[in-house]
């Protein structure tokens, strides 16, 4: 579908078009407005509009100009070919419209395939794109991930940053193979990545990279990463590997936090130490996308942990022994967690459908104490003093759902 011509009479329907519902191109034209004025930004508006340059676009041409707003009006301005084959360049993989150098929005109208990358424009670029990188990388020039990089490229710079490959399984969904990896460093981070066998792509939404630190109560506000802090003092970090991640760990190694030394229990969770995933979770989770799907697969993993750690190679073990010592103990935690925040027990008998075992009774029971016990701590004083002599309602109620799931036998080949 073409794009809509603009409504020149109206500057707030002209933005509504020329955002395309983009957070990050609002900004920018608010920015332009208040530095610009508004007969300036109208004019910059319909010169980008001409080029076919809205939304997404709009946005990555502001990339391109350092994300200052100064640079960005002279870009559009003094735009040149070389400039609009760049941004097509950095735009192909997240939007279907191409920039045209000497476009109009009458020619859009007349012509609009013109306006759109065909599949071979693509391929072309996709192409370019693919031997830039590889002789970038031979050239050490390439050093870190970007978006549209392909899996066997990512690879080569991983590899390059000093972190080794230590377990890999692959998996089918839709005919297509897809390889799960979990790489590690010195300092025990730890970076996973899953990508498409054919065709070659990265995929970067469900790659991450995990870095675990004593905290020293330095400011996070530059970091461009997720950040969790523990109240034993460490410090979790967690880059998305889509646009130089490297960048940013880099800078968080220079903060020369003290690693970590010793490995307890309490680290290995999603936002801190990933639980390293089991074949079949995997291929469950591919199959099962609704969230009870997601819970089931995360203790599925803790689960079978035993299992997984005998194919990781010495030092990933060494760094995941802890939690081969409690995965058992982690996935009743996080059982009973499930069993209080919700109002069935669906998520239990899938777990047992899916391991195909029975769920013990007093490993429940441990665990509702443990849970209990958290509780407990998390009251003043004279509350927990209290909750030793008055039966809680949330504690009978977890025992009800304990005794239900006890009842539900699977039978075991």
């Amino acid at each position: 579908m073409n794009r809509k011509p603009l409504d020149l009479t109206s500057l707030p329907n002209i933005i509504k078009e020329m955002i395309e519902g983009n957070a990050n191109a609002a900004c920018i034209i608010d920015e332009l407005i208040k530095t610009k004025g508004e007969n300036n930004t109208l004019a910059i508006l319909i010169i980008l509009d001409d080029m076919n340059i809205r939304g997404s676009q709009l946005y990555n041409l502001y990339k391109m100009c350092e994300q200052d707003i100064n640079n960005f009006y002279e870009k559009v301005i003094n735009m040149s070919e070389k400039d609009t084959e760049e941004l097509n360049s950095n735009s192909f993989a997240i939007t279907k419209y191409k920039a045209i150098f000497e476009g109009t929005s009458k020619d859009r109208e007349n012509n609009p395939d013109k306006y759109i990358f065909s599949d071979e424009e693509r391929n072309n670029i996709r192409n370019k794109k693919s031997k830039d990188m590889a002789r970038d990388i031979l050239e050490e020039k390439q050093t870190d991930l970007y978006p549209s990089i392909t899996s066997k490229e990512a690879l080569q710079i991983i590899n390059k940053k000093g972190f080794t490959l230590g377990y890999q399984k692959t998996y089918e969904t839709n005919n297509k193979k897809i390889i799960y990896r979990v790489f590690y460093n010195e300092y025990g981070d730890i970076l996973y990545t899953h990508s498409l066998e054919k065709p070659d792509i990265f995929l970067w939404g469900e790659s991450k990279l995990h870095m675990l630190r004593h905290y020293n109560h330095q400011k996070y506000d530059n970091i461009k990463c997720n950040i969790y802090k523990n109240i034993r003092g460490i410090i979790s970090y967690v880059i998305e590997l889509k646009e130089k991640p490297f960048k940013t760990y880099e800078e968080i190694l220079e903060r020369k936090e003290e690693k970590i030394k010793e490995y307890k229990p309490e680290y290995y969770d999603s936002n801190m130490l990933p639980i390293i995933k089991s074949l079949d979770s995997l291929k469950y989770k591919e199959k099962n996308k609704d969230y009870n799907s997601i819970v089931i697969a995360s203790i599925y993993n803790l689960m079978v942990f035993p299992e997984t750690y005998y194919d990781l190679d010495k030092n990933l073990k060494q760094i995941y022994k802890k939690l081969l010592e409690n995965s058992e103990v982690k996935a009743y935690d996080e059982i009973i967690y499930q069993l209080n925040a919700n109002d069935s027990i669906e998520i239990a008998k899938k777990i047992q459908d899916v391991l195909r075992i029975n769920l013990d009774k007093e490993k429940l029971l441990k665990a509702k104490a443990r849970y209990q016990e958290k509780i407990y701590q998390n009251t003043n004083a004279k509350n927990k003093i209290l909750s030793h002599f008055i039966e809680n309602p949330e504690d009978i109620n977890l025992k009800t759902k304990i005794d239900k799931i006890s009842k539900i036998k699977v039978e075991i080949n």
